[in-house]
């Protein structure tokens, strides 16, 4: 039996093995002798269709991970980045720069060359556009001053605006010591040149990003 083995296959037998052109034969003659004439006319045409699943394969495409090009807000908690207090040795001179910017910004914001052509009262055209752009400012670089408080000692803090966050102004001082200021409590004098501006700190509170696209009533008068 084990001599058998290895030898080769009667003609007979290799003559009768299929290959895939006697199988589609195969199939055709079957479908042929079992559909109805009426089907028969188009099993050519189905059989020549390529099917997807059948045939071909997608190829997985191995998407590379995204590199993370900015800090997440654990990351800058971790680093300090959010804190601001008197041990970073920063000086009231070294604001005086990001001072300058948020003028050039509010110049562009309110379209004025100069903050002296801007509206002197209500009765004044664009007086509303005005107030609705100021209350939208970002204030990180403005100078400020608390003109009424409710606390007393916060009447005549005065400084450059280091952070600008939902309930306070974080300020540096002409003697850069970094003081915390309510805006709930507090009316300011924003100073634009040689302009001087009144805002509640009440109609600020909220965070810079929110307030940036938020509407603000102007008929309503904010009270102290």
């Amino acid at each position: 039996m084990s001599d058998n083995v290895c030898l080769q296959l009667p003609v007979s037998v290799v003559n009768r093995a299929t290959t895939s052109t006697d199988r589609s034969e195969y199939l055709l003659n079957l479908l042929e002798n079992i559909l109805p004439p009426s089907d028969t006319k188009s099993v050519n045409e189905e059989l020549k269709k390529t099917f997807t699943f059948n045939k071909y394969r997608t190829k997985h495409v191995r998407r590379k991970p995204k590199k993370v090009t900015f800090l997440t807000a654990r990351k800058r908690s971790e680093l300090g980045l959010n804190k601001l207090d008197n041990r970073i040795n920063l000086k009231y001179v070294d604001a005086l720069a990001l001072n300058q910017l948020w003028l050039e910004y509010m110049r562009q914001m309110l379209g004025v060359n100069n903050f002296t052509d801007l509206p002197q009262g209500p009765v004044e055209p664009n007086w509303d556009n005005i107030g609705q752009q100021l209350l939208k400012a970002d204030f990180h670089g403005a100078k400020i001053v608390v003109i009424r408080s409710k606390c007393p000692s916060l009447v005549g803090i005065h400084g450059i605006v280091l952070q600008d966050t939902k309930c306070t102004f974080r300020v540096i001082g002409e003697d850069s010591i970094i003081r915390t200021i309510p805006k709930d409590t507090a009316v300011f004098k924003i100073c634009l040149g040689n302009v001087n501006l009144q805002l509640f700190g009440r109609e600020l509170c909220v965070r810079p990003a929110e307030r940036s696209v938020k509407k603000f009533k102007s008929a309503r008068v904010p009270d102290l």
